[in-house]
């Protein structure tokens, strides 16, 4: 999250792995870099990986990202597609064999080398559903983790654990004043600047997320930070950087921004969030003040992800056209917004133990690896939104669903293999966005033409060769994306 180059703690940390990644030593075929969340592990991460790839250290370097409930099947397409293939076997053990097949080909039977980066790891990874253990000839590991126990029970020697640590004092100050630029004779906030750089406790997020927000910014600006960071119970970096996240939060202008921000949060840790859905949700909550067209619509997305960006809370992906939001950073948004009355379920088990939280919720993304339908008594009458993803074939549905559900404004499925969709959509009068991406549809979807505030309509990679005719009576239609399809 922002610069850290060319400080003395990283330097050193960044040349010892750059070296475990170049040695051929057998200690050195797993490397794990630990630390604290915000810490910088991911950026180290991301500047050791355009390190090899300049010194072409490797013939092909790939990167996924675990996360906290990352389930395998996931993971192991995701890895298959980093590297241009496509899984089709339909059981774990086969898709396992598949991928090794597959690493043995690409590294010629240990000719060439991979590095394999596995970034945010939580709790433990089988690497023998990933073709990667035993691991083939020519095949290097990096993992990222928060947990160093974790990477020793993967197989990490504690001589390749790297531990990146907080800033110095030095550094911190000089991380913080790289991006606020005071110029001319300003000691007062220098001084200022220095007492709030103590209390971030070295945290670069933190840092970071704060300067950003106080840049430009007067001197009264500049005092309250202070004082809110001095005269609350701050006991711990944890709730130091939710104090950060909060006072970045207050300052962004604009309640366009705000709204944008909280319902980035309802996305899965390290997803890559299209701003064009944000945008199409946005438009579907009626999340816009004085926008009357999708082309502003549109804009406006993009000057909220854009200061999302600045203020730190929102980071660029790698993925043309996302964004991401940092896993603190969500955190603190699912914890501290009640009154917007949304719930992100990306771990099934967890579902029953919320559902009391979940019957009052407004908006809700639901997960939906490992489950074989949506849960029939669920029962939520006010909620507006409803994201589903990820689901196996054959997802079942209440047919009754969308009848329980009469304010829905937004509707979202995302990767969710042939979904039976409920004929009860023709209930949902409210409806004004849906989305379908990256489902193969099957049914009959001329009951959509009944839809008829539908204002977007996105069948994106659904497989969709023919219309039928009930789409003409969508007379608000202002979007229809059909992008991957074949009609």
């Amino acid at each position: 999250m922002g610069t850290q180059d060319n400080f003395e703690s990283r330097d050193l940390i960044f040349n010892n792995t750059l070296k475990a990644l170049q040695s051929n030593e057998e200690s050195h075929m797993m490397i794990a870099l630990c630390g604290m969340g915000g810490v910088g592990k991911t950026t180290m991460m991301e500047q050791l990986k355009k390190a090899v790839e300049d010194l072409k250290m490797f013939d092909l370097v790939l990167k996924v990202v675990v996360g906290e409930n990352t389930d395998p099947t996931s993971l192991q397409k995701a890895i298959a597609e980093y590297i241009g293939n496509t899984l089709v076997e339909t059981t774990k053990d086969a898709r396992t064999d598949r991928l090794r097949k597959i690493f043995e080909v690409k590294s010629e039977q240990g000719q060439k080398k991979i590095l394999v980066i596995m970034d945010d790891i939580w709790k433990e990874v089988e690497l023998t559903d990933f073709g990667l253990s035993p691991l083939p000839k020519g095949l290097k590991l990096l993992f990222t983790s928060r947990f160093e126990n974790v990477c020793t029970q993967m197989g990490v020697r504690m001589g390749s654990i790297f531990r990146v640590g907080v800033l110095s004092g030095t550094e911190a100050k000089t991380l913080f004043f790289s991006i606020c630029h005071l110029d001319g004779d300003q000691d007062e906030l220098q001084r200022i600047g220095e007492d709030i750089v103590k209390k971030c406790g070295g945290l670069p997020i933190a840092i970071v997320t704060i300067a950003k927000s106080l840049r430009g910014n007067k001197k009264e600006a500049w005092k309250e930070a202070l004082s809110n960071l001095q005269h609350h119970d701050l006991q711990d970096l944890d709730t130091i950087v939710h104090k950060v996240f909060e006072m970045s939060y207050k300052n962004l202008k604009r309640e366009d921004d705000k709204a944008i921000f909280l319902l980035s949060g309802l996305f899965p840790d390290d997803f890559n969030i299209p701003v064009e859905d944000l945008m199409m949700y946005g438009w579907g909550l009626n999340l816009f003040a004085n926008v009357h067209t999708l082309t502003d619509a549109r804009i406006r997305a993009n000057v909220c992800v854009e200061n999302l960006i600045h203020a730190n809370l929102l980071t660029e992906s790698d993925v043309n056209g996302c964004v991401k939001m940092h896993d603190l950073v969500r955190a603190f948004v699912l914890s501290n917004f009640s009154k917007v009355k949304q719930a992100s379920i990306v771990n099934h088990d967890k579902m029953a133990s919320k559902r009391l939280t979940l019957d009052s919720c407004e908006r809700i993304l639901l997960k939906c690896t490992g489950m074989s339908g949506f849960p029939v008594d669920f029962n939520s009458t006010n909620l507006t939104l409803l994201i589903l993803m990820d689901g196996y074939e054959f997802f079942k549905l209440p047919e009754d669903l969308y009848k329980r559900m009469k304010n829905l404004e937004v509707v979202s499925y995302v990767n969710m293999g042939i979904p039976r969709l409920p004929i009860t959509f023709e209930h949902t009068t409210t409806l004004r966005t849906l989305s379908l991406r990256s489902c193969s549809i099957m049914d009959d979807i001329s009951f959509l033409g009944s839809l008829w505030n539908l204002e977007t309509l996105s069948l994106v990679d659904c497989n969709i060769r023919r219309l039928p005719s009930a789409i003409g009576e969508l007379k608000k239609l202002k979007l229809l994306d059909l992008t991957g399809c074949a009609c």
